[in-house]
């Protein structure tokens, strides 16, 4: 079932020309000149529910006028979007109850209420029953380690306490569907870590769709499964992490784990003589083996080292999403 829906998409602003010059600025106020800027051009895609979707692109790239449309907050100047099968813009009221949104540092909680308050307001205001809010806030509190700041007045909270308090506050009513844009900007790596992995659990265990827009290149690999990628208001890619890393990338690095007692250069002249992979020593147990996936298989790497080696562990790492991203935007196309 489908979600989200956006077909040839368009957003157009108009924005006020100013000409050079004391003689210009006073033309521009007796008779002012707007040029049209299109910040979406015929953009379009289909979230089925359940998926998990990195939205991304350079700032101007046209993410947020999608967010803000896909949200109701703004009309489009053309084209046809459906969530939840209503028109967002045209039908807020009802639309809105069927979310969840996080933006950043902007929170949805009450100020100076403690937090459990807030919640209490939120329940009330979606009318949520009392025993899935129960349950929900029994959850929540587990998942985000929330004990100990639910009598906190919100504006005493730390900028992680607080992200997690939103997140918890957004998602009370279980909505089907959340927007979250840049969900950890400015957390610690503790309160990331969180973040994420809340975020996950619900897109798996209840099959929450997430729409998520973010910089940092861990959200997307911690949460999302598909990658939806902007350029100047143009959809330039739009599939999963997995088949964009096999189809843009071939590189690939296994990491060897020897016995304390191993010779480690030994280890490297044998990938050498063996395979076509090239090695490098990275510590007195440790060895980092790199090499092309159409010309070495990992279980043929592997089987060379242990015919003269014992291995105590391995890692197989692959390219890092925010490298082949760079390179997206770097061609402009895919």
């Amino acid at each position: 079932m489908r979600i989200i829906e956006v077909r040839e998409l368009r957003k157009e602003y108009r924005v006020p020309e100013k000409d050079p010059g004391l003689a210009g600025t006073l033309r521009s106020l007796v008779r002012p000149r707007h040029r049209t800027k299109v910040a979406l051009d015929g953009v379009g895609f289909a979230v089925e529910a359940g998926e998990s979707v990195g939205y991304l692109g350079s700032n101007g790239a046209g993410k947020s006028t999608t967010i803000k449309i896909l949200t109701g907050v703004m009309s489009p100047t053309g084209g046809r979007v459906r969530v939840n099968g209503l028109e967002p813009h045209r039908d807020r009221k009802r639309h809105v109850r069927e979310l969840g949104a996080v933006f950043g540092h902007r929170t949805g909680l009450w100020w100076d209420l403690p937090v459990r308050d807030s919640f209490r307001a939120l329940a009330a205001l979606y009318e949520i029953p009392r025993p899935l809010y129960r349950a929900n806030l029994e959850v929540f509190t587990e998942l985000l380690e929330l004990q100990d700041i639910l009598p906190v007045p919100v504006r005493q909270l730390s900028l992680g306490q607080r992200m997690r308090a939103d997140l918890a506050g957004a998602l009370l009513h279980n909505p089907r569907l959340v927007f979250l844009d840049e969900p950890t900007a400015g957390l610690d790596l503790n309160s990331k870590a969180a973040v994420r992995q809340f975020v996950r659990h619900l897109n798996q265990q209840q099959s929450m769709t997430v729409f998520l827009t973010s910089h940092d290149m861990a959200d997307i690999e911690g949460i999302c499964d598909r990658l939806i990628i902007l350029d100047r208001g143009r959809k330039i890619l739009d599939d999963g992490i997995d088949r964009v890393r096999h189809r843009l990338t071939t590189s690939r690095q296994l990491i060897v784990t020897v016995p304390e007692a191993a010779d480690v250069d030994d280890v490297v002249r044998t990938v050498h003589d063996g395979t076509a992979a090239s090695c490098t020593v990275l510590g007195r147990r440790r060895v980092r083996c790199e090499f092309d996936r159409a010309s070495v298989a990992v279980p043929d790497l592997v089987g060379v080292i242990m015919r003269h080696h014992e291995i105590v562990d391995f890692e197989l790492r692959e390219p890092a999403l925010e490298d082949i991203v760079q390179r997206i935007f770097q061609w402009g196309s895919v």
